[in-house]
């Protein structure tokens, strides 16, 4: 539309030089004198008009590419403003699901007592076995205690200093925990291997387990509380000639992606290790 405008101004331009010109060649015949002034009279209106249209063509270009970096630059930091914004809020909400979940866990949960934490620090290594939390001693957490999410069972605390503690993971290599299947009510060992999953040991021969059973804390061994949940078994070997059956078990909590944690700190580990050593008298 702009580009039929200027070319309808420079046609009507061009027009009135050329009616110009004719003028200026009858300008020596006194004949054409009174036909001069009349066309004269009649064109002068419309070259002011004319030339209004065409002035603000060539006076406002100039301004235009300035006017417009700047409005680029203005737009451009208000999206970078926006975009950071929306970061903000997606972050807000995430965390408020993932504290709702953790309360809710909670209230069902009136046994025991929790305290929640944030994860400021993850094993560097490739295999993911512990991770570090910003609460420690002055906030009440001490060793041994059990640290899970609303998903199940985390791991333990396996050192704590004033300020950070340090979450010892399910599938560390150092983890060895007292299970129950829960279908079967079968009893195993459940031991953290530099995978993913979980190996379940010891579980007698006849024992019924099954891929998709629901394993929890037994309790047995004094070192958790019982029924936290902690996987699910994913496959299951048994063999005639084998003592026990095992089986391979995947961890309820996503040990990768955890970030807010809660430690149980009303659950004191019970020491088993004296009542079973406990020597028997040589006179019995």
């Amino acid at each position: 539309m702009h580009r039929n405008k200027l070319q309808t101004n420079i046609i009507l331009s061009a027009t009135i030089i050329a009616i110009g010109i004719l003028l200026l060649s009858l300008s020596y015949r006194q004949a054409l004198g009174n036909f001069k002034n009349a066309i004269s009279m009649i064109l002068t209106p419309l070259q002011i008009n004319v030339y209004s249209l065409v002035e603000p063509l060539f006076v406002n270009e100039p301004n235009a590419p300035e006017e417009l970096v700047k409005l680029n630059a203005t737009l451009t930091a208000e999206i970078a403003l926006l975009r950071s914004e929306n970061i903000r809020l997606s972050e807000t909400i995430y965390e408020r699901d993932m504290l709702a979940a953790l309360l809710n866990y909670t209230k069902l949960d009136n046994v025991h007592t929790y305290i929640s934490a944030n994860v400021i620090g993850k094993d560097t290594s490739s295999f993911l076995q512990y991770v570090i939390i910003d609460i420690g001693t002055t906030g009440g957490v001490q060793r041994d205690m059990p640290v899970v999410t609303d998903a199940g069972l985390v791991g333990i605390i396996n050192e704590a200093t004033p300020r950070a503690s340090k979450i010892l993971l399910l599938n560390s290599d150092q983890m060895a925990i007292n299970v129950r299947v829960q279908n079967s009510r079968a009893d195993g060992v459940l031991f953290g291997q530099a995978s993913k999953d979980l190996r379940l040991r010891y579980v007698a021969l006849d024992a019924t387990i099954n891929a998709g059973d629901l394993v929890v804390t037994s309790g047995l061994g004094g070192s958790l509380p019982a029924n936290i949940p902690v996987g699910v078994i994913a496959s299951v070997r048994s063999r005639a000639y084998d003592v026990f059956q095992e089986a391979e078990v995947l961890p309820l909590v996503n040990l990768d992606k955890i970030e807010i944690v809660m430690i149980i700190t009303d659950f004191t580990p019970t020491e088993l290790n004296p009542l079973i050593s406990t020597p028997i008298p040589d006179d019995l």
